[in-house]
């Protein structure tokens, strides 16, 4: 990594505590939780927002710190109240992972009431160069631990039967593509020899789902929601209650409200998109000059692409730009 990168990284400010708390405190708020289950989880599609915060939605939603790290998770005995759970953040020494907010729900559903374990994490990147990491394979990680950490907390023993379905829900506040993207990974069946149809209910316990944000206008009301919250930076905190109370019906709560203006005053959305915008906008500018220092030099497109990292189609707008 050079030092120009070092800099840019150290600017970014991507270790801001106070700004990481309020967003997960307005993240675990019932109404917004509730949005969540709605927008990203099929069992929650048909269900009103008003249901699925007031009945679906099992016990309190609190920030906690129950740590994800095998042998850590069920430690103590399960809480009577669901309990969300606090960043990265722990005993150093014994190296604890913790996962954002945490909670149980049930599914709206007239016959049998099947619980489902729902984590929510925050993030504001999903840059591999950033996390040291790759998020999606992160994200399989708490996964896995929300199934393996319910022995002898949602069942005892070998009774696997009782095993819940989870869901992790990672919310990136940035987006690999030029608009928001909602991606969900599951656990299929696949017919290998013969056929032979296991019940869905057996196996699809498994879901991850990455909602990337980008600015600009969506038809999507959890995205849209998402972005007054985390992205129009441009509002106060009182103009952002205001939206969310008139355009999605969300009870503020003077706490609520507190958090938006922490973060508004933090301005670190502000701060972290127009610096990311500006370093995006130098290095595309750069790739361009290569580009056309190449095909004005008469090399292969094949050689283009490699040296540019553009696919063949993004390669031919800009030699047709700069040629008219």
């Amino acid at each position: 990594m050079t030092q120009s990168q070092t800099s840019a990284e150290e600017l970014l400010g991507f270790n801001n505590p106070q700004y990481d708390l309020a967003a997960k405190n307005i993240l675990s708020e019932r109404s917004v939780a509730a949005y969540l289950l709605k927008g990203t989880v099929p069992e929650f599609k048909n269900a009103s927002i008003k249901d699925i915060a007031e009945k679906c939605i099992e016990g309190d939603i609190q920030v906690s710190d129950v740590p994800v790290n095998p042998g850590k998770t069920n430690v103590v005995k399960k809480p009577k109240k669901i309990k969300g759970l606090r960043n990265e953040a722990g005993d150093v020494t014994e190296g604890w992972i913790t996962f954002d907010i945490i909670f149980h729900a049930i599914i709206p559903d007239s016959g049998e009431r099947i619980r489902l374990i729902i984590n929510i994490e925050a993030q504001k990147t999903f840059s591999e160069s950033t996390l040291k990491y790759i998020l999606t394979k992160r994200a399989v990680f708490y996964a896995s631990r929300l199934i393996s950490s319910q022995k002898e907390t949602e069942f005892s023993g070998s009774d696997y039967s009782e095993v819940k379905k989870v869901y992790t829900i990672w919310i990136c506040m940035e987006s690999p593509a030029d608009r928001s993207v909602i991606n969900h990974y599951r656990m299929a069946e696949r017919h290998l020899v013969g056929k032979y149809k296991e019940p869905q209910e057996n196996y699809d316990l498994i879901n991850i789902v990455m909602v990337y944000l980008a600015s600009g206008p969506v038809r999507n009301k959890m995205l849209s929601m998402l972005q007054v919250i985390f992205q129009e930076t441009d509002k106060t905190a009182e103009e952002k209650s205001e939206i969310l109370r008139k355009k999605f019906d969300i009870e503020v709560t003077a706490e609520m409200e507190e958090e938006l203006r922490t973060m508004c005053n933090l301005s670190e959305g502000i701060y972290e998109r127009g610096l990311t915008q500006g370093i995006a906008q130098g290095a595309e500018a750069k790739t361009i000059e290569v580009i056309m220092n190449l095909w004005n030099a008469g090399k292969d497109l094949s050689i283009i692409k490699i040296a540019s990292g553009w696919t063949e189609e993004k390669i031919m707008r800009v030699v047709k730009k700069d040629n008219n």
